[in-house]
């Protein structure tokens, strides 16, 4: 067969090392598909509500925030479980982990779900510093409204 610039597509196709590649890529997206999980990604809830928070000065406050209290403490069993099943929740991979290919699947999980995990904790200490923020605005500003 005279290799030419008409039919290099075709045996690129039919090479043992591109039917190789296109098998594996077919087994992970059957092995995603099953499992529930997509390369596109969603949210995730960090489950930080606004109430409870009190408008005075941090350091006179009477009650304190349960992540106020884990940033001196650390994090309770109860709650770290309780964020491993939201971080496992996500039916996503992120596209950076997704196209890791010496990775298995199970190792790409992994590593989402670490990440996820990481994510909900920082997430929960953000927000509960715009919270503050945000109730000290109102506060200062009482002629403005939030809705």
């Amino acid at each position: 067969m005279r290799l030419n610039r008409r039919n290099f597509f075709g045996v690129a196709a039919a090479s043992p090392l591109a039917a190789k590649e296109t098998a594996a890529r077919a087994v992970e997206a059957a092995e995603m598909e099953v499992s529930g999980m997509s390369i596109h990604g969603d949210s995730i809830y960090t489950g930080i509500n606004s109430y409870g928070f009190d408008l005075s000065d941090d350091d006179e406050a009477p009650m304190r925030t349960l992540w106020d209290a884990i940033k001196d403490h650390g994090m309770p069993k109860w709650k770290e479980d309780d964020l491993w099943a939201d971080a496992r929740r996500s039916r996503t991979i992120d596209p950076d982990i997704a196209s890791m290919r010496s990775v298995s699947m199970n190792s790409k999980l992994q590593m989402q779900w670490k990440r996820n995990y990481q994510l909900l904790i920082d997430r929960a200490y953000e927000q509960q510093k715009m919270e503050r923020m945000k109730r000290r605005f109102f506060e200062e500003h009482k002629d403005v409204q939030e809705f």
